[in-house]
């Protein structure tokens, strides 16, 4: 069946259960980033006798290794196509295959109580690894299943459906399981990855066994022949090149300051979150895990999302979006400010929580609603479909800021004197996890917001775009173009419209040489 992947995908229908079949991996995207997020370092500093600079050390040191993954992962993933194993399997399906008990192995491992400082930053970056593995090769699907901006849009909302179900699923449990097995029980938490990895493993699978690839004969169309015998050093050298060149293009450099501005804000609010309620507020773990759950409540809402990106576009959708994300902030510091009543703060905190972790999931949703058409815009420039290095140089970058997100926690929180395991914490170190809560989340989210409002790839943008694209393939002349697609074409990738399409260039220039010869 896998031996035939590549070659089938021409004219394939992306329906609802390819769909499902697709989004279902993005539970260990959505799942294990919030398990880290909510849990990891809590887990560290309360269970395995680490400071908190130690434990955001290991979160940041193994995204520091990760984003090398990442580079190294996207550009295999692009070319692995001309292995033996990529020929079966797929250059993106064999690294979903292999993950699957990969994931189920380290993962577990991550969770175990009593390791030292170099068990858990060996395993945690073995985990990272692992997950990049997957992850880069899967976000190329959409592109390399379907050229349908809506069919694409489909997939990207089903995907988010899962990240969200399971980002409020993951607390649900852990909650369950921490309320099961007592406030103090390191286990609680062991027994919560294991439940994911499994979960994880299977998903794997199933995105493996229902989804497919571009045609081969589609790829060595745009391939380039040199790179065919490459030696580790020259593919090091190409990879690097190939990498930079894709902040040329000015649509993907917008999508990344949105994405990575978005993220590490939200990096921030899940790292502190736990900490936040459990010292700002002065609750149990289990309601902290129980408020993040809340989040599942907007699922039903999804296709609202889906909905609003498809009417509004991207530009509109984020500068909604980020506002009302900021406004949940202020309730959140609102409450902590005011004395309220247990059964008071409760309520509050449910009804904050619920509307905040539903609109937060809608901003966070939008850059992958946005990322399958980024090569498209890639494409005019280059020629080429490189799906695999826009995925890995989202992942390399996300990857650092994400680690100095860690970092930066836990060395505010060291420096303000948190204390590992204590029940109480000085005022200084509660402001200090408040304020980085509220306020680190709310500038950066605000920065996001006014990047939001020059970011301009949509629906409408996309399709003169693609019928450009089209029309060059078809042999079209670059003087004929209209003066529409010529505007949207030099507004999407921040080039002259002279500048683009190299492809045909190249032909004209091959064509001269032979009849000058």
């Amino acid at each position: 069946m896998n031996e035939i992947k590549n070659g089938q995908s021409s004219g394939r229908k992306v329906g609802m259960g390819t769909s499902i079949a697709f989004g279902c991996t993005d539970m260990m995207g959505g799942g294990y980033g919030a398990l880290v997020g909510a849990y990891l370092m809590f887990f560290f500093t309360t269970f395995c006798n680490l400071s908190a600079l130690e434990a955001g050390s290991i979160i940041g040191l193994a995204k520091a290794v990760d984003s090398i993954t990442s580079i190294i992962m996207g550009r295999l993933s692009d070319t692995f196509w001309r292995t033996k194993l990529g020929a079966k399997f797929g250059r993106r399906h064999f690294f979903i295959l292999i993950g699957s008990p990969l994931i189920l192995i380290t993962y577990t491992l991550l969770w175990i109580p009593g390791g030292g400082y170099w068990y858990y930053l060996i395993v945690y970056c073995l985990v990272e690894v692992v997950v990049t593995m997957v992850l880069i090769p899967y976000e190329t699907l959409p592109s390399e299943m379907t050229t349908d901006f809506n069919s694409r849009s489909k997939m990207s909302t089903t995907r988010m459906f899962f990240s969200g179900a399971i980002t409020s699923v993951v607390t649900l449990v852990g909650g369950f399981y921490i309320q099961l097995l007592g406030q103090h029980n390191p286990y609680a938490y062991t027994a919560t990855g294991v439940t994911f990895a499994v979960l994880f493993s299977i998903a794997c699978l199933i995105t493996w066994k229902f989804t497919w690839e571009r045609p081969l004969n589609e790829i060595k169309a745009t391939a380039d022949p040199s790179e065919a015998h490459q030696n580790l050093a020259q593919f090091f050298w190409t990879a690097l090149k190939s990498y930079l060149s894709t902040l040329k293009v000015k649509a993907f450099r917008q999508h990344m300051y949105l994405y990575l501005l978005g993220v590490t804000a939200q990096d921030l609010f899940s790292g502190a979150f736990i900490y936040f309620i459990v010292f700002g507020y002065g609750l149990s773990t289990s309601t902290a895990s129980y408020l993040l759950s809340l989040g599942i409540i907007g699922l039903p809402l999804t296709p609202v999302n889906y909905w609003l990106f498809t009417r509004l576009g991207a530009k509109k959708c984020y500068v909604l979006y980020f506002g009302l994300v900021i406004a949940g902030l202020a309730a959140y510091y609102i409450m902590y400010l005011m004395n309220l009543t247990h059964n008071t703060l409760i309520i509050a905190l449910i009804i904050v929580s619920t509307i905040y972790l539903f609109f937060k999931g809608g901003a966070y949703s939008i850059p992958w609603n946005v990322f399958p058409f980024i090569p498209d815009v890639d494409e005019i420039m280059t020629g080429k479909r490189r799906e695999g290095e826009f995925a890995a140089m989202m992942s390399f970058i996300r990857k650092l800021t994400s680690g100095l997100a860690a970092v930066f926690l836990g060395w505010v929180l060291s420096a303000n004197g948190f204390k590992s395991g204590a029940a109480v914490q000085s005022l200084q170190a509660t402001h200090a996890v408040v304020y980085t809560l509220i306020f680190g989340t709310g500038i950066l989210t605000l920065l996001a917001m006014a990047i939001a409002v020059t970011f301009n790839l949509d629906a409408k943008t996309h399709k003169v775009l693609i019928d450009e694209i089209e029309r060059l393939k078809a042999g079209g002349k670059k003087a004929n173009v209209s003066p529409k697609a010529k505007a949207v074409c030099e507004n999407l990738t921040g080039e002259k419209y002279s500048d683009l399409w190299p492809v045909s260039n190249n032909k004209v220039e091959k064509k001269e040489t032979s009849n000058e010869n």
